[in-house]
């Protein structure tokens, strides 16, 4: 080979070389070399900006990571750099450091085994991408799903909230705040099929304010709606058991469903009721026009395959009649024809 021909390629693989270095220095991209013994050889200019680091040349031969770095950076980063100068493998990592400001910035860093000679490594080069603006919109927007999240499950909850109020304004009497009719039949329905279920009695109990009617005639409905919130109230609270359910039924009328209850129980709950309404003394007074004002009740109780709304419904409507025609202010029972 002639001198100029060797001159010529020394000169194209010196400017290749310098070209190389210049690309690097100048990339956007940090580049870091350290030895195996890990003390840093060179970092590019893009690194050396983004630590904000005055004068690069006082870590050149000092270990790298940096003691600036957080010591959970620099424990993840030191196990990668050994791993992949053990393995020779080229290893991956993204983690956060701080800058000389202490500003938290964000780098994926591709760890890689280097070998000039070919024979064995020499040296590791760590190349690493700025991904601050990246993962501080993932945390904005990570804190964006959190807050909607939030925003849904509290919307969730209001809504549950008002399902359920309106569920029970649906199935509450606006006067005695008991259930209604359209409660009542759906419960009924209900404890039917788990009292034949549990083979167990279901007791009704059908509740008239006697002489209601003459009552409202003669003090006016106001006084009228007074008097039933106080009955009301009262056949709620006399209910010991928090299983039994009380309606109004309609009007003057009331209907409580006593689940697992037979007979001789549901007439002892009646008459407890009974005797709760008669000592309120509602028409209390000089002035009362009308005796105390009363109760009476009717009482039925089925079970197994007799168990039946309709039967139910007829032995308590019956039982209360009895107890009318008894005189009122009387408790009655119906019992089911065999």
């Amino acid at each position: 080979m002639s001198l100029s021909k060797f001159s010529i390629k020394e000169e194209r693989l010196l400017f290749s070389k310098e070209q190389s270095h210049a690309w690097i220095t100048n990339s956007p991209i940090c580049t870091k070399i350290i030895d195996l013994d890990f003390n840093l050889q060179y970092m590019s200019a893009a690194g050396i900006n983004s630590l904000g680091i005055t004068d690069v040349t006082s870590y050149y031969g000092k270990p790298y990571p940096f003691s600036f770095y957080p010591k959970c950076f620099r424990d993840e980063m030191l196990k990668n750099i050994i791993n992949a100068r053990d393995s020779g493998k080229i290893i991956e990592q993204e983690a956060a450091v701080v800058d000389m400001d202490g500003n938290e910035v964000w780098f994926h860093s591709t760890i890689s085994p280097l070998s000039e000679s070919g024979d064995g490594i020499d040296h590791l080069m760590i190349v690493s991408i700025d991904t601050t603006k990246q993962n501080l919109a993932r945390q904005e927007l990570e804190q964006l799903n959190h807050e909607l999240e939030a925003k849904v499950y509290k919307r969730t909850l209001e809504l549950e909230l008002a399902n359920k109020q309106l569920f029970k304004q649906a199935e509450t009497d606006f006067l005695t705040q008991l259930y209604n009719r359209h409660a009542f039949d759906r419960y009924i329905g209900e404890n039917i099929a788990r009292a034949k279920e549990n083979q167990q009695s279901l007791s009704l109990l059908m509740i008239d304010i006697d002489l209601f009617k003459h009552y409202n005639d003669l003090y006016g409905h106001d006084t009228g709606d007074i008097v039933l919130k106080k009955v009301a109230y009262t056949i709620d609270t006399s209910l010991l058991r928090k299983a039994g359910i009380a309606a109004r039924y309609g009007g003057e009328e009331f209907a409580i469903l006593l689940p697992e209850t037979d007979i001789n129980a549901g007439l002892d709950i009646a008459e407890r009721i009974r005797a709760n309404v008669e000592h309120l003394n509602l028409l209390d007074g000089q002035h009362s026009k009308m005796n105390n004002l009363t109760v009476s009740i009717g009482v039925a109780a089925l079970k197994g395959d007799k168990l039946n709304a309709t039967d139910l419904l007829k032995y308590a409507d019956k039982a209360l009649y009895m107890a009318k025609n008894g005189g009122r202010n009387n408790c009655a029972v119906c019992i089911a024809e065999t």
